[in-house]
């Protein structure tokens, strides 16, 4: 009879334990939502099918609501990249260029999961992509597949990881075997 009782009070604490760790996108989102701007350092490596090797690049990452991203490459060469609204500006050595992230499919599906998840966005998410959440909000993982058909051509997955209101990894997957990923290190507001 112990036995018995005890095997179902640890069921009942078991079901109740899981119920309150359960995470829906909403209070991801309001959590994400509370943090007016995001510094961090990043590691971005970039697995290309053709090359024998990653490329690796690393810098600061710099967030200001609603969608401003500033991303700094400190390493292996000098790159400012600058996103506000559709236009990406890029600063390098050479000079300046101006792109257009509505002719770039890729890229614009990088920048939109993490600008909308960095605001707290998840209309913005769930309109533009699939939303799958899993985990608690002491770690939780948001998978995001391309609604939109051109889009899926060229990105396979999106996949973000986090610990709180904390972003700290992307994931892009490529349709053509290429991937990218982003290990975000949080840092103090400056």
């Amino acid at each position: 009879m112990r036995t018995a009782l005890r095997a179902g009070m640890t069921l009942l604490l078991l079901l109740a334990t899981s119920a309150v760790a359960a995470l829906t996108l909403d209070e991801l989102m309001r959590d994400l939502r509370s943090v007016a701007e995001r510094h961090a350092t990043f590691e971005e490596t970039k697995q290309i099918a053709l090359l024998n090797g990653p490329l690796v690049r690393r810098g600061t990452l710099d967030y200001v609501a609603p969608g401003r991203l500033r991303m700094r490459v400190e390493s292996p060469y000098f790159e400012r990249l600058d996103i506000a609204g559709d236009e990406l500006t890029i600063e390098r050595r050479s000079g300046v260029s101006r792109v257009t992230l509505s002719t770039q499919p890729a890229l614009a599906a990088w920048v939109e999961s993490l600008r909308a998840t960095l605001a707290g966005d998840g209309a913005t998410l769930q309109a533009r992509f699939e939303v799958t959440l899993g985990g608690s909000l002491a770690e939780w993982r948001l998978d995001l597949v391309p609604r939109e058909p051109t889009l899926r051509t060229v990105v396979a997955r999106v996949t973000i990881a986090g610990r709180a209101a904390e972003v700290l990894r992307f994931d892009v997957e490529e349709t053509r075997g290429d991937s990218t990923r982003v290990v975000i290190s949080p840092q103090a507001p400056r």
